[in-house]
């Protein structure tokens, strides 16, 4: 025979032919091996697991032990007439049937009518089905039949790399062991044995590359070393030369450009694309090497070291765990998200290169992860603002940067009125009553003073009135008639005119405040006019004043104290600003001026920050809503009927 066409490769060469041999499967030899000992032979197996990581070899050994002339034992002879009819494949008692080809019902039915025979040479007939997910669902069905009540003499070992597709009756009827993938150091000791009986050298980085291109497969690596050893021939391959003989992406070309998304070079990135299209490697697979490096990264970042979490080298865990030390964990999320955004549709591509390349530049170009997240609290900042809710406070940056230029926003001019179309300027109506008042307040807190006339601050939320049909709107309070006396404070426009049917108030998607409507026990009322009023013009502003106590008021001085010292740091260069005079003048009379002082050594204060007492009024009306709920008699009669209790009630 010409030389070379009777060569053997490694993987059939070197193929286990017994339990000790198998390298990588110790529970499952372990638990085989001590069944055939205790005589606890079932009669049909399923092996699962990835490809090449030794089922069919484990199913050949298994039937080894089964028919071996020397009996049943986890130790074979491999010397009789019976092993080695299994290990050539020509014993008649052992079947072999690839459940690819042979999945139609016919075929299954023929193998049942088989099955019905006593074994000719031995002691059992065994039917080894590779691929048997790939059965049509007739095919099954017949299985079954024999799997329930089979032959004493006959024995059924299934391989399967997706036991998923296989019917649940047909799992039932199996005892299921679950092959690994073989971790790289395994295969890389198991690749040193065979290449020292072969009498060749791989470089140890070489043998690193090809463990790690085979994915946990044994036979792969095998392969993979088969076709090195054939481009480098015996005198010994590096790991450039098994990259290259593989046509596989070398690691370095990966790190570079995992390093060049970080820093945002673009060029850098290009490059490493352009060098792998000129070798003609896989598009996807890069775009894939790219992600699995970040993913490695982020585990290391998250959890302080990748090493038990991939299938790495001393070297390659040492270097990515300090890498991760330097880098940012959102960011590396944002970078291996886009990455793994990118690798289905560049599969799908036209352009595969085209499609890496718009992959990498967008993580080049992605904006700094600081920015994007204070554009994100603004956001949320303000739809809150919006809806008059309740944020929580700024950080000490954004409250140096509110304070040092607050911004006070000013009425648009309006325009003139022509005698013949100004509406005639009502009387003054009588004081209102204070908005929200609290019974527990003093009538006055200006010592040896009258309190002084205010008018009634309306909601910062609530809705304009509607206008009577024919009847003008009003013109802003602050235009006064020509020659006409000024009016220290206008009565609200629906006090003189019929009432009007509400409009509905719009609803925002989250439904109205909660906070809405209810009454702020211990809070002085002016003060909380005066909050409202500073609402209304500069929200960021009132959010600090939310936190203040008022302490007392002496001399038209406003004396306030925040429990946190960052509210008053915000507040102290903004005590003079306009719209905080503005609003001390509606609501503590002409001249009020704010004053912070520091907390008094007393906690035990008459009134409460309008943030506490809004805080204390949402809960009193939790409990109340709870209360009410619980004892509905629908709620107490479901509570009894089902024996339950109520855990949680919700605002509709």
């Amino acid at each position: 025979m010409p030389r070379g066409v009777s060569y053997q490769v490694l993987a059939r060469k070197y193929r286990p032919q017994s339990f000790a041999d198998v390298a990588g499967q110790e529970a499952v030899v372990g638990t085989l091996m001590r069944a055939l000992d205790a005589g606890r032979v079932a009669h049909a197996f399923l092996f699962t697991g990835s490809r090449g990581v030794g089922k069919t070899t484990l199913a050949r050994i298994l039937a080894k032990c089964l028919v071996c002339a020397q009996g049943v034992s986890s130790k074979p002879c491999g010397t009789c007439t019976l092993c080695l009819g299994v290990a050539q494949g020509t014993l008649t008692d052992v079947v072999e049937i690839d459940g690819a080809s042979n999945n139609s019902v016919e075929q299954v039915r023929d193998l049942q009518e088989v099955a019905r025979f006593q074994p000719q040479l031995a002691r059992c007939k065994l039917f080894i089905i590779d691929e048997v997910h790939m059965l049509s669902s007739s095919a099954f069905n017949a299985l079954l039949k024999i799997l329930e009540e089979p032959p004493p003499h006959v024995k059924f070992i299934f391989a399967t790399t997706e036991p998923h597709k296989i019917p649940v009756t047909i799992l039932s009827r199996c005892q299921r062991y679950d092959f690994k993938r073989l971790p790289q150091q395994v295969i890389v000791g198991r690749l040193k044995q065979v290449l020292a009986l072969e009498q060749v050298a791989i470089s140890d980085g070489g043998l690193e590359v090809i463990a790690r291109a085979a994915e946990g497969g044994m036979r792969d690596a095998l392969s993979l070393a088969d076709q090195v050893l054939s481009f480098a021939g015996t005198a010994g391959a590096t790991a450039e030369q098994v990259t290259e003989a593989l046509g596989i992406i070398d690691r370095r070309s990966v790190v570079r450009a995992v390093e060049a998304v970080i820093r945002g070079d673009a060029k850098d990135a290009l490059a490493v694309v352009d060098a792998a299209w000129a070798r003609g490697h896989d598009q996807r697979q890069l775009l894939a090497a790219i992600a699995e490096e970040l993913r490695h990264l982020c585990v290391a970042n998250a959890t302080g070291s990748v090493r038990g979490f991939a299938d790495l080298t001393d070297e390659e865990l040492s270097r990515i765990d300090a890498r991760a030390r330097q880098l940012d964990g959102k960011d590396l999320t944002r970078l291996l998200g886009l990455a793994l955004d990118g690798i289905d549709p560049t599969a799908r591509a036209e352009d595969p290169r085209l499609s890496v390349e718009l992959v990498l530049l967008r993580m080049c170009g992605r904006p700094p992860l600081g920015d994007a997240l204070a554009i994100s609290e603004a956001i949320l900042r303000l739809e809150a603002l919006a809806k008059g809710k309740a944020v929580p406070p700024l950080s000490e940056a954004e409250v140096a940067r509110a304070a040092a230029q607050p911004r006070v926003v000013a009425a648009p001019p309006a325009p003139a009125l022509t005698p013949s179309t100004a509406p005639p300027v009502p009387p003054p109506a009588p004081p209102p009553a204070p908005l929200r008042s609290d019974p527990t307040v003093p009538p006055t807190l200006f010592d040896g003073e009258d309190p002084p006339v205010i008018a009634e601050v309306p909601s910062a939320t609530a809705p304009p009135a509607p206008h009577a049909e024919g009847e003008p709107e009003d013109e802003p309070e602050d235009m006064p008639e020509d020659n006409a006396a000024p009016v220290a404070a206008a009565a609200p426009a629906t006090a003189a005119r019929p009432a009007a049917p509400e409009a509905p108030a719009e609803e925002d998607e989250e439904g109205p405040d909660p906070a809405a409507g209810l009454p702020l026990e211990g809070v002085d009322a002016r003060f909380l006019a005066f909050v409202d009023q500073v609402a209304r013009s500069h929200r960021p502003m009132a959010m600090h004043l939310d936190h203040a106590r008022l302490l007392r008021t002496h001399d038209g001085a406003v004396e306030v104290f925040f429990p946190r010292e960052l509210h008053a740091r915000a507040l102290s260069a903004a005590v003079d600003a306009p719209v905080i005079k503005d609003a001390l003048d509606a609501a503590f009379g002409k001249g009020a001026r704010l004053v912070i002082v520091p907390p008094p050594a007393e906690s035990s204060q008459v009134h409460v920050s309008v943030a506490e007492a809004r805080e204390r009024a949402l809960a009193e009306a939790q409990r109340a809503l709870e209360q009410h709920a619980k004892s509905h008699p629908v709620v107490e009669k479901a509570v009894a009927l089902f024996g339950g209790e109520v855990r949680q009630v919700k605002r509709r």
